[in-house]
């Protein structure tokens, strides 16, 4: 179920991108956890600026890269061993329509499971390396 509405910076949510193979070469692929960076903005309705996350390590790491914890994975993406990594050089916007919460069947039988986010710590982090990436710092 997509959003109708922008989560607030630092929520870590589902993006479905297009499959390997559909896009040109470089460009963001498959259904992964993307974070919220940006906050709501006036005449910008549905869509939101992220960064999305890759469960494999950079072959070498740099000041675009940030490791993010595990536990601020949504259900089902964050059992898996082994970092996860904000790839800031990768920012974009994308549509609500290609955003959604993990599904997970909660205690109480509801659909959704809480949303996911980052600490603050790793936002700040985030935030800087996209100063990096854009030349605001």
């Amino acid at each position: 179920m997509p959003f109708h509405y922008p989560p607030p910076p630092g929520t870590v949510l589902i993006c479905r991108f297009p499959p390997p193979g559909a896009t040109p070469t470089g460009e963001m692929t498959k259904t992964r956890p993307v974070i919220v960076v940006s906050r709501r903005l006036k005449g910008r309705p549905g869509l939101v600026s992220i960064v999305p996350v890759s469960m494999t390590a950079p072959r070498q790491e740099a000041r675009w890269h940030v490791r993010v914890p595990a536990e601020a994975m949504p259900p089902g993406w964050g059992e898996r061993e082994g970092s996860r990594w904000a790839k800031c050089d990768m920012a974009m916007v994308v549509s609500l329509e290609r955003l959604s919460q993990a599904r997970t069947q909660a205690k109480r039988g509801a659909p959704f499971s809480p949303l996911s986010r980052v600490d603050e710590a790793t936002l700040y982090e985030i935030r800087k390396a996209l100063s990096f990436v854009f030349e605001l710092s």
